[in-house]
């Protein structure tokens, strides 16, 4: 509630100086400031030659302000959001072969202390536009950036082979790890009115390229140094995202949004260091993936 009541404050700040706005602004140009308040189920995957750690369940409210510009046919597109994460789960396994079908241990611990992070960044051309500057529809063709940062930390362990791993006190923060991810975007969106202030609105991108930095420190090895212990890096891969939802106008610019969003990213391979006390130690990175998806509500005013 807290989320909401923060970005609905900023749009009706905004909104208490569109009057001006509206006189300064020229008729080619639109502004629109917004917030969104996104309720997500999370899952995060990273797998190395011989063990695979899953992040189940690592659910967040996140809250998001963005901002669009349209000036002729030329679209700028910017958000920013964020969000804690305070639980979920950690499957850690190893194994004896990459294929991963000889397990030799299994460890479930509790997340907690965590949160997500990221930028949006679009730049774009409105192919096709029609209807009034209160409740325009267009379709356009978007390309951009994105910085996602997400970072999990897992406390205790109950072991299912406790001949190989111990059972660990749920007090005890046994493992961190920081996924960053630097992505292209490539898409479009697309708003058609409906009926009475009512509109259908869609974005759809693709992510052909990704850069992925994975960071982990393994706090109860005191083989591993702590800064970090692990150090992954790999190129290319492929992620989706879309959103689809429902605005209506209810005064003027203002408009409230609901709908459903979904994000995913895999990484191509790459190479993981471990960085033990005795020295490093080259593996092959199979996979880093983070998928995030749940329905939002929102808040938009269009000057």
């Amino acid at each position: 509630m807290h989320r909401i009541a923060i970005i609905l404050c900023l749009v009706c700040a905004s909104v208490g100086a569109s009057p001006a706005a509206w006189a300064q602004l020229p008729p080619d140009v639109s502004l629109a400031v917004g917030g969104r308040v996104w309720v997500t189920s999370g899952y995060g995957t990273h797998s190395i030659s011989l063990s695979e750690l899953r992040w189940r369940g690592v659910d967040s409210v996140v809250s998001e302000v963005n901002l669009d510009v349209v000036w002729n046919r030329f679209v700028v597109m910017g958000s920013m959001g964020g969000g804690g994460i305070s639980q979920g789960v950690l499957i850690d396994e190893d194994f004896n072969n990459r294929d991963h079908d000889a397990r030799t241990s299994r460890t479930r611990s509790d997340v907690d202390d965590t949160g997500l992070f990221y930028v949006n960044a679009d730049l774009g051309f409105r192919a096709l536009r029609w209807g009034a500057r209160e409740q325009p529809g267009f379709i356009d063709a978007l390309g951009g950036y994105q910085y996602w940062h997400e970072t999990y930390v897992a406390f205790g362990a109950t072991s299912a082979f406790p001949a190989a791993v111990p059972t660990i006190s749920s007090t005890a923060k046994v493992i961190t790890q920081d996924y960053y991810w630097h992505s292209l975007r490539l898409g479009g969106r697309a708003q058609v009115p409906l009926f009475g202030g009512l509109s259908l609105k869609a974005r759809a991108f693709l992510l052909p390229w990704s850069y992925s930095i994975l960071d982990d420190v393994h706090h109860r090895r005191g083989d591993f140094r702590q800064d970090p212990s692990l150090h992954g890096e790999a190129a290319g891969g492929l992620g989706v995202q879309a959103d689809a939802g429902l605005t209506f106008r209810v005064w003027r610019g203002l408009s409230v949004e609901v709908g459903y969003q979904y994000w995913r990213v895999k990484s191509g391979e790459g190479t993981e260091t471990a960085r033990f006390t005795s020295g490093d130690a080259d593996t092959r990175l199979l996979e880093n993936r983070t998928e995030r998806h749940g329905p939002y509500v929102g808040v938009q005013y269009r000057f």
